[in-house]
């Protein structure tokens, strides 16, 4: 899972740049919530490819059984 404390942080950031008016601190707020997300789709992907990889193995094992 990607990193929530990283997003509450980002959003926290870029509710403080709001609140005194600077840019630079929403953007570095919603880029923390940008990482967090590509870490989590990150994360996601991973976790998809492995399932993958063991299907695949199983099909193998069944396969290599059959012959």
């Amino acid at each position: 899972m990607g990193n929530p404390v990283e997003d509450a942080k980002g959003r926290a950031k870029e509710a403080a740049g709001s609140i005194v008016g600077s840019e630079s601190m929403k953007r570095e707020g919603r880029a923390q919530q940008d990482k967090a997300d590509k870490e989590e789709k990150a994360a996601r992907h991973e976790r998809e490819a492995e399932e993958a990889r063991l299907e695949a193995a199983e099909a193998e094992g069944r396969e290599q059984s059959n012959q």
